[in-house]
Formats: C-alpha cells, sequence, structure tokens
C-alpha cells in the first residue's frame, strides 16, 4: 500500500517540465514547489516529466536537480530529492552498488538482502539489468567475485539476486511440513547456510516461505524470531532480515526507521533509504507496523529529529497519519 499523494485532477507531463522550469529559473530556486511536485508523484509519472522536461529543455531533469542542490545546507535534501526522481531499479542498483564497494561486510549485506528479498520478481530483474547497464558487469558477478563478503554468505547473496521467484499466493503445504524441519535442523546445529536451508530460503516464493514459517512455528512451538534469536550462528541477524522481507516487509523496515532516528543523532541515509524505497510499496503497512510496535508515528519523530526541507521531503512522501 504506497502513501503517495498526487494531485487530482493531474497536470500533464508538459505543465509539469515548466512548473519545474520555472522553479529552476530566476534568482533562488523555489524549493517547495519542487518538493511539491515531485514527492506527490508516482515514479511513473516522474519518468513521463523527465522525458518531456529533457525533450523541452535539452537537459536532463536529475542534472539539473543536481546542480540546484548542491549547497551545504542541503545535504540531506539533496540526496532524498534526487533518489526520490530516480528511476526505481536504477536507484536499488545504485544503492546495491554502494552496498559492495562502500559498506561492505554486515551492512552492505542488509542493503543487498533489502534489494532482492524485499522486492518484486520483476523489479529484481529490472534491478539487475540496470546494474548491468551502469556498471558494465553484472549485480551477481559483482557479489560472487567481491571480498566484501567472506563465503558462504557471498554465495547466499548470489543466489538471492538471481531468484526469480513465483508472485503468486499457492503454496504446498507438503513441501512447507519437510522444509520446516529441515530449517529447525539449521538452527539447533547453529549452521544457517547448509545448503539445504539456503536453496530454500533462496528460491522457495514468499507464500511457500511463509507457509514453511507458519508449519515450523505450530510444529515446534516457538515463533522463528524467538528461535532465530537464541541461535548463535553469525548470520543469524542476516538471516531473520532474510525471511521478514520476505514474509512481513513492513515489520523490517519499521525497525530500520525506528533504528535510523533512535539515540544521539539520525542515520539519515538508513532513514532517507527506508522511507524513499517503501513510499511506493507498502508505507502504509509500515506505518501501521510502526504503530503498534512503537505507541508513536512515524511523522512525530521524523518532526522530531529532521528539520527543513529534508523534514518537509520525507513527510511528503510518508503521507498523511493520525496519531495513536
Amino acid at each position: 500500500m504506497a502513501s503517495i499523494t498526487v494531485p487530482h485532477p493531474l497536470p500533464s507531463p508538459t505543465e509539469d517540465a515548466k512548473s519545474l522550469w520555472k522553479a529552476f529559473d530566476g534568482i533562488g530556486k523555489d524549493d517547495n514547489a519542487i518538493k511539491e511536485l515531485l514527492c506527490h508523484r508516482t515514479s511513473a509519472q516522474i519518468f513521463q516529466i523527465a522525458w518531456v522536461y529533457e525533450d523541452i529543455y535539452k537537459e536532463k531533469l536529475m542534472d539539473r536537480l543536481n546542480q540546484e542542490f548542491s549547497s551545504f545546507l542541503q545535504l540531506h535534501s539533496k540526496p532524498a530529492i534526487m533518489q526520490w526522481t530516480m528511476n526505481p531499479a536504477e536507484r536499488d542498483a545504485t544503492w546495491a552498488y554502494k552496498a559492495i564497494k562502500e559498506k561492505k561486510g554486515e551492512r552492505g549485506a542488509l542493503m543487498i538482502i533489502e534489494i532482492a528479498c524485499g522486492s518484486s520478481p520483476d523489479h529484481l530483474m529490472a534491478v539487475r539489468k540496470a546494474y548491468s547497464t551502469l556498471y558494465s558487469r553484472s549485480l551477481e558477478e559483482e557479489i560472487a567475485f567481491t571480498s566484501a563478503f567472506k563465503e558462504p554468505l557471498r554465495e547466499f547473496l548470489v543466489q538471492l539476486v538471481t531468484s526469480y521467484r513465483y508472485n503468486g499466493d499457492n503454496a504446498d503445504e507438503s513441501s512447507a511440513q519437510s522444509e520446516a524441519a529441515i530449517l529447525y535442523n539449521g538452527i539447533q546445529a547453529n549452521h544457517l547456510l547448509q545448503d539445504q536451508v539456503m536453496r530454500m530460503i533462496s528460491l522457495r516464493s514468499k507464500s511457500q516461505v511463509k507457509a514453511t514459517i507458519q508449519h515450523y512455528e505450530k510444529e515446534y512451538g516457538k515463533t522463528f524470531e524467538e528461535e532465530i534469536a537464541a541461535c548463535t550462528s553469525p548470520f543469524s541477524d542476516l538471516m531473520k532480515v532474510v525471511v521478514r522481507c520476505l514474509v512481513s516487509p513492513e515489520k523490517h523496515f519499521a525497525e530500520v526507521i525506528r533504528a535510523s532516528m533512535e539515540g544521539l543523532g539520525t542515520d539519515e541515509e538508513a532513514l532517507t533509504r527506508g522511507v524513499v524505497s517503501r513510499a511506493e510499496i507498502d508505507m502504509e503497512l509500515i506505518k501501521e507496523e510502526y504503530k503498534r510496535r512503537y505507541k508513536t508515528t512515524i511523522t512525530h519523530d521524523v518532526q522530531e529529529d529532521t528539520s527543513g526541507l529534508y523534514k518537509d521531503i520525507l513527510l511528503a512522501l510518508i503521507g498523511p497519519e493520525k496519531e495513536p
């Protein structure tokens, strides 16, 4: 459930392109006008606007945004507005590249997992195509030969990004029951990345993984998350994120957004990624999960932790919500 609100009636792409040009032009740009227009359009609508803008003004919209948002004072608002305006597949491809080349380790692996497991099969395929176009190598090749991740995690990540899962609701209960036992044995042996577990989690559909988790909890009397928390495998936290992103991504991203604003300071990169990546997917579900778990709203916490144009961009993407 997306949180983006668009105006009715919706202006044409030509009208929006001209409005953006007007907001850029003159002495000082109109930040609010740019934010109001772009943050209240879907990615498909922005794609059309960018195409018309380039056709009329002979410059790319992204290039102009990069030029206009160059002030140090816009350190956080620039990546937020730029990332929102990007094609979603290209955006995830650039995040994957950053995860491999800059983040590395567990944080980089978490970003790869979010992209691979929190996406639809078609979107993940589009991300892989975008990665190849942008970086002249495949995403799976990059992961397979990087030193950023060690085996067996590296092989598991390759399996996750190359999987094209069935996207329907059907699940085979017999397979779910037998695979729940495989998962149980892996957890009890603290060996989560054994071949059978990796193959099951990386290849099965989201509905099949969900059925397996349900059988696990019915058969063994504890929740999967309780069991994984007690597991001493070095990959237990990552496996929890994989399963969450497959079965209930709103729980994972509510936690990501909350963690980005806890303690001293704000992790703007994580907060921006959490909001921007889910605004068109399941932000309404994330808001409800956040409210249930933390007894407050994302809106309230963003208002407390951020300021200025950056705050306004995030709130526009989060959409309206009522206090609990």
